[in-house]
């Protein structure tokens, strides 16, 4: 018994050793190269890369490059009023949503108040970036932030992901576009992984643990992570930047709109432009901008 007790343990032992150390998927090495060479201390990157659910996706990257490929090869007219109330938006312009934003303004008072005292942005505005990136926290998407960024910046080129893709109609010139996006996106994806490494480990969590969106945004903000590092905000002062507490994602998102050039007094036009660089969609500025109109009008602004 006590042998067999002593194999085990020491089968159990050798796992955790085998997975700490040697599990590294080969398809992983180059980028744990690469972030080693970036500062990242190389046996937290190999222990985080060995754990289980690191997964690889090349499908992720195919997605974000169709969506690039009928953005560039067939562009829609601009959205309407009309358009917002036929999109999934329109969830967020119900007297129920918009009640739902006045008491998350109501019981984050204090947040609101320092996030426009110290940046500008007013509560509305504030909110409704919440309102529709994460229904005010209760949807943080249902992917693995570290698998989805990882997979993007691992799939570097069309060969990797052209099996998935379904814009390319055998178009010459949507291939050659799509081979330079991958790219071009492999890079992005690639110093997103960095920022998501960085602010785990300065968070003291474990990067498989953060849940993200599709293309792998974090927190009831949604912040790819390198905005995370340069814009978030510690906004209840307990010494961590979690994007996954109202404080925090409250004072950062007026951070990164004063960082992206909000000024008092600005014209719609301009709080427009300002609203798109958080999102590059001009039905998402319209969702917001409505959004936050309904909830001014409903605070009584």
């Amino acid at each position: 018994m006590k042998r067999y007790a002593f194999a085990l343990a020491l089968v159990c032992v050798l796992g955790w050793l085998a997975a700490a150390h040697g599990g590294v998927d080969a398809g992983w090495q180059p980028l744990i190269d690469r972030l080693a060479a970036d500062g990242l201390d190389r046996a937290f990157v190999e222990k985080v890369f060995a754990g289980a659910g690191v997964d690889y996706e090349p499908s992720i990257m195919a997605r974000k490059v169709d969506s690039m490929v009928r953005k560039q090869f067939e562009p829609r007219p601009a959205p309407t009023k009309k358009t917002l109330e036929a999109s999934n938006y329109r969830q967020f312009l119900t007297p129920a949503s918009i009640e739902a934003g006045v008491r998350y303004i109501r019981e984050n008072r204090a947040a609101f108040d320092r996030a426009q005292r110290e940046f500008g942005p007013p509560p509305e505005l504030v909110c409704a970036f919440l309102m529709v990136e994460t229904k005010l926290g209760t949807y943080l998407g249902d992917q693995d932030a570290l698998s989805v960024l990882a997979s993007l910046a691992r799939a570097s080129g069309l060969g990797q992901i052209s099996p998935y893709m379904k814009t390319l109609r055998g178009d010459a010139e949507r291939s050659a576009y799509a081979d330079w996006a991958a790219k071009d996106r492999s890079e992005w994806g690639f110093r997103e992984l960095e920022a998501l490494l960085r602010y785990a480990k300065a968070k003291g969590q474990v990067p498989g643990a953060i849940p993200g969106s599709i293309y792998g945004a974090i927190g009831i903000c949604q912040f790819m992570p390198s905005n995370a590092l340069r814009f978030g905000v510690d906004g209840d002062n307990d010494g961590v930047l979690d994007l996954f507490t109202p404080a925090d994602a409250i004072v950062s998102v007026a951070s990164y709109l004063r960082g992206h050039g909000w000024v008092p007094g600005m014209t719609n036009e301009q709080r427009d432009k300002v609203v798109y660089a958080y999102n590059h969609s001009e039905l998402y500025v319209l969702a917001v901008t409505t959004v936050a109109d309904r909830l001014k009008a409903r605070l009584g602004g």
